[in-house]
């Protein structure tokens, strides 16, 4: 085995036909008045690398290598790329590949591929997490920040005495609930009408 991209295993005679890596380091060139342009340090670029091997019937099954590497570059999803050795790699994606199919069988199936796989490096953190929950922007209305009581025991504040005189940001109007006016109704439970004394009225 030469490397395993995610679950894609890399099976090839001894070694790749070729193994390249390509890096960058970025830099914004500024230009000033009569002097030469200043160069000011960016950031690191991403690693880009370039596969080119053989898929052969005599070991694998070289349609089914081919069908995966396609289906990993069509999912848009960054795999581990580990190498035989143990070493890990990074996180890459398929980004290009260039295939040429050198044997077929009389009845066109391939017995070997050469695949030429262009792998751009992923870096972690870059993703957003689908599950992770939403950043709020703004104060959440209808909500008064109430200052930390005592821990001893005390009654409920009702929500007319804990609202602000004035309006402030994060706060609802519909905080603002004054006492009802009237006698009070007596409270009614399901058990306190008997069902005999319903009775259903004439239209």
């Amino acid at each position: 085995m030469f490397a395993v991209l995610g679950e894609i295993t890399f099976e090839v005679m001894a070694a790749p036909e070729k193994f390249a890596s390509s890096r960058r380091w970025d830099y914004a060139e500024h230009r000033v008045v009569e002097d030469l342009p200043h160069l000011q340090w960016l950031g690191e670029g991403l690693e880009i690398l370039t596969i080119e091997m053989l898929f052969h019937a005599s070991f694998m099954d070289p349609a089914a290598q081919l069908a995966a590497l396609i289906a990993a570059g069509s999912d848009h999803s960054a795999r581990a790329l580990v190498f035989g050795n143990g070493e890990h790699r990074g996180y890459f994606v398929v980004t290009g590949m260039q295939t040429a199919s050198t044997q077929m069988d009389a009845a066109g199936a391939p017995i070997a591929i050469k695949v030429n796989a262009t792998l751009r490096q992923w870096a972690p953190g870059s993703e957003i997490d689908p599950n992770a929950p939403p950043r709020q922007q703004f104060a959440p209305i209808g909500i008064v920040f109430v200052p930390p009581q005592s821990t001893a025991r005390l009654a409920p504040t009702p929500i007319a005495a804990r609202t602000p005189s004035a309006l402030a940001p994060g706060v609802s109007s519909l905080l603002y609930n004054h006492q009802e006016v009237g006698p009070a109704m007596p409270n009614l439970m399901p058990g306190d009408v008997s069902a005999h004394a319903i009775v259903r009225t004439a239209c």
